[in-house]
């Protein structure tokens, strides 16, 4: 088992090495394959501002703790104030919760798992908790076919679920409920954690080198890929798939931004973050700010976290190499506070979920 688990951290350590050492390498990039896009303020992009509301739910449960809830989530212009909504009663028995990863997620979960003190701290609380693992190097439509058979799977349980759908795992459940609308009826809003919306920049820049050397690289977690799980990261990608699909996304996504400030950028997360930073300082290492954020959406707030912070305690799984994350986050707290918004929402709090687009 420590020989194995050994193995898993060599690999982790390569995987990040090799992005690191892409990282400096400028990929071509046609004008022409992006649809028409504008960056404008979120309230003219149709997105709902829940973050005050989200704030205070957040700092609710954090109580005294650290560290300090103003440190947890950045407070940026606009920001409305609002109380914290009262706590909707038995949501144990009006909702399931499930967990989707993102990328290479199935590769290290032997190491850390997603969220897993969330899943862990939820089900004490009575919830009934699934975690829909994906391919970790899969495709979007191989990840759809996948969290089918895992909704197929779930039984006579009536119960609507909230998805709290990290990284890449955001655009894999938005393929299923494209691909699979009649199974998909069973989610009530999907939480996007970090979710890669609108794609990266590195994976504009780094598909191409991740195809060749990358997808095939040994991983004792999970199959190889073939480098289409990048290349659908693309940002022109990305923004072509809401183009043609943007109007059957009909539930509810509410969205929690990792942005963390420079010095919360873990060092195994620099290099790629400073490279992001030449196009906007205000990325997580992965992700620049406003692509994790999809259209129409309900914004929840912008937590002072890197990409691999904001749901995976690696500091906590590989203590030798703690020096390299910035982990300190309350991820058990955000996760709950954002349930909290999304039942109060759906209940018809303020900002309330507008009537659905028949599907």
């Amino acid at each position: 088992m420590q020989e194995k688990r050994a193995h898993q951290r060599a690999a982790a350590l390569a995987v990040i090495a090799m992005l690191a050492g892409c990282a400096t390498e400028q990929g071509s990039f046609r004008i022409d394959s992006t649809p028409p896009s504008i960056l404008a303020a979120a309230g003219d992009a149709g997105v709902h501002d829940l973050r005050g509301a989200y704030r205070a739910a957040v700092c609710r449960r954090l109580k005294d703790e650290t560290p300090a809830c103003d440190d947890v989530l950045l407070r940026l212009a606009g920001e409305p104030s609002a109380p914290a909504p009262p706590p909707t009663a038995d949501l144990t028995q009006r909702y399931r919760i499930a967990f989707v990863p993102g990328l290479f997620s199935e590769c290290f979960q032997e190491i850390a798992r997603p969220f897993s003190g969330a899943e862990r701290e939820l089900r004490a609380a009575g919830f009934e908790v699934d975690y829909f693992q994906v391919s970790g190097r899969g495709t979007l439509a191989e990840n759809a076919g996948r969290l089918a058979a895992h909704f197929a799977g779930l039984g006579g349980d009536a119960r609507p679920i909230i998805v709290v759908a990290y990284s890449k795992g955001l655009v894999d459940v938005l393929e299923f409920a494209v691909r699979f609308p009649d199974r998909a009826r069973r989610i009530a809003a999907i939480v996007a954690v970090a979710g890669a919306a609108n794609g990266s920049p590195l994976a504009d820049d780094l598909h191409g080198a991740y195809r060749d050397y990358g997808a095939a690289f040994p991983l004792s977690g999970c199959a190889a890929g073939t480098g289409a799980e990048v290349a659908e990261l693309r940002r022109d990608v990305r923004l072509e798939w809401w183009r043609q699909h943007g109007g059957a996304v009909t539930i509810p996504v509410f969205a929690l931004v990792a942005a963390p400030r420079p010095d919360q950028v873990s060092p195994a997360t620099r290099v790629t973050y400073r490279w992001l930073a030449q196009i906007d300082p205000r990325n997580d290492g992965r992700l620049l700010w406003h692509d994790q954020i999809p259209p129409r959406s309900y914004l929840l707030g912008y937590a002072n976290a890197d990409h691999s912070s904001i749901a995976v305690p690696l500091a906590q799984a590989l203590p030798s190499l703690a020096f390299l994350f910035h982990d300190e986050v309350p991820r058990t707290a955000l996760v709950e506070a954002a349930i909290d918004i999304v039942a109060w929402t759906l209940a018809g709090g303020e900002g309330a979920v507008p009537p659905a687009r028949p599907r």
